[in-house]
Parts: structure tokens; C-alpha cells; sequence
């Protein structure tokens, strides 16, 4: 009779947890919402797109065992599901050499730990990372170097996004990858850029946070990344499914980049 009440006691827990995280593994009651901080600051700057963006669960945003982002979640369900299922497959593959701008830590750990990547970690600004670089001038890096990268939320910070999407794919093998993601307002025609908007609140008005410097627009983003050599193609909901987005809190009009080098190009 206990050991009957033990188990419909964790049967209800886990009824009860309706949510995973595909970062950590763990199964959770809820995700956190966003921090208050966006949208006081988008409200006192006067940000007009707050909470517009394409790929953004203002209240899925964090995982509370692991701290994972919803776009890291995404991120981390695109490697599992098209990456390493084709690499677990065929298990006589080498690892894929992975280069990761501006780290997550959540997303980081997992994909060390997992072990099928050779990684490698780069940003100008961050400490421990393996590279401090700039990723406009990824100098160190031989031409075809890497197989596969990871770029969110980077371009939108550098002044020269055209620079360091043609230095990303000049590092990139043939045939390789990468997951390609800014903020993106799909109701914007055209992306918001000005360079005499210099100021911190400036640029919490024009473009979200204090230390962005454009806005990016759907079809101008998909156009950049284009005219620097890559094929870009679209995983959304359709290619995932509803059930996963919903269970592991990513919105449903959530939006992943992959930028494809072709194998032609050298």
C-alpha cells in the first residue's frame, strides 16, 4: 500500500511538471518570465517593439535549474534533433569542430559535456573564453577551418555586421553551418540603423538595449547573410512540431537561422 502511494505521489509530480528543458534534461512545473529590467527600460526609453520580437518567450523566457534562455533551448533542439541524430548514425564520423561566439554558459556546458563537438569558444569582450577576437577580424582562423558555428545575438552589437558575416564564412567549411541569430521585429520593412544614435539611452529608444546598434528587419537580415555567400534556411514550428515548441517553451512563432556554406563554395 505504500509503495502504491509513493508511486502515484511521483506520478503527479511529474503530471504536474509539463515542461523540459532541453538544455539541462529536467522536467520543470514552469519556466521564469523575462526579466522586469526589458520592459521597465523599454517603457522609460520609450522602445516601441518591446516584446514584438520574432523569437522571444517573454513569459517561457528562463529555465530555472539551468538558467537556459528560450532561444538556447531552440538552439539545443536543433543539434539534438538534426545534427547529432545524423552523427549518432553514423558513429565513425570525427567530431565536428564548433566555433562559439559570445558563450552561453547553459547551452555552453551542455555541448561540452555531450562531447560531440570539438568547441571552441570566442568573443572580444568576455573573459574564459578560449579566443578573446573579433569577430570582424577572425585573423587567427585558417580559411575552411571550422564545420559548424554559433552566432546569437552577436551582429547587432558590431558595427560592421557585413564584415563578420563575410569573415564567418570565409572560416566555414564547405558544407558547413551555422546557427545564425539576431533580434528580429518581423512588422519592421526595413532595418533600423543610425550611427549618430551614439547614446545609451539613444539606443535603448531605437533599437532595445543600450548596447545594440541596429534593429534588424526579417527580409534585410535573410538579404545580409545571403550577399556573404551563405544559403539560409528556416526551422520553425512546422519543422519541430507544436508539441515540442509548447513543451519546451519556445513561442510558437519562434524562428531558428541555420546559414548553410555550400559545398561549391570554396
Amino acid at each position: 500500500m505504500r509503495n502504491s502511494a509513493l508511486k502515484n505521489s511521483f506520478f503527479n509530480i511529474v503530471k504536474r511538471r509539463k515542461f523540459i528543458c532541453s538544455v539541462c534534461g529536467q522536467s520543470i512545473k514552469r519556466f521564469l518570465p523575462l526579466d522586469s529590467f526589458y520592459a521597465e527600460n523599454a517603457k522609460k526609453y520609450g522602445y516601441k517593439y518591446f516584446g514584438q520580437g520574432e523569437t522571444i518567450n517573454l513569459e517561457s523566457y528562463l529555465c530555472p535549474v539551468c538558467g537556459a534562455t528560450d532561444r538556447e533551448r531552440l538552439y539545443s533542439l536543433y543539434i539534438d534533433k538534426f545534427v547529432l541524430n545524423e552523427k549518432v548514425a553514423d558513429d565513425t564520423s570525427p567530431k565536428l569542430s564548433l566555433l562559439h561566439f559570445a558563450p552561453d554558459k547553459a547551452l555552453a556546458q551542455k555541448i561540452t559535456t555531450d562531447g560531440f563537438f570539438q568547441y571552441r569558444s570566442a568573443d572580444l569582450l568576455m573573459e574564459g573564453v578560449d579566443d578573446k577576437i573579433d569577430i570582424t577580424n577572425l585573423y587567427i582562423y585558417k580559411d575552411s577551418y571550422f564545420d559548424c558555428f554559433i552566432c546569437s545575438h552577436v551582429l547587432e552589437h558590431v558595427t560592421d555586421d557585413t564584415k563578420a558575416l563575410r569573415e564567418l564564412f570565409r572560416i566555414i567549411k564547405p558544407g558547413g553551418w551555422g546557427i545564425l541569430m539576431v533580434p528580429i521585429i518581423p512588422s519592421l520593412i526595413h532595418t533600423h540603423e543610425d550611427y549618430t544614435k551614439t547614446t545609451e539611452e539613444e539606443r535603448w529608444q531605437f533599437f532595445g538595449q543600450g548596447d545594440h546598434v541596429r534593429l534588424y528587419a526579417k527580409d534585410d537580415f535573410i538579404s545580409l547573410t545571403e550577399r556573404a555567400g551563405f544559403v539560409v534556411e528556416q526551422f520553425n514550428v512546422k519543422k519541430f512540431g507544436e508539441k515540442i515548441f509548447k513543451t519546451h517553451g519556445i513561442a510558437l512563432g519562434s524562428v531558428l537561422y541555420i546559414a548553410k556554406k555550400a559545398c561549391s563554395n570554396i
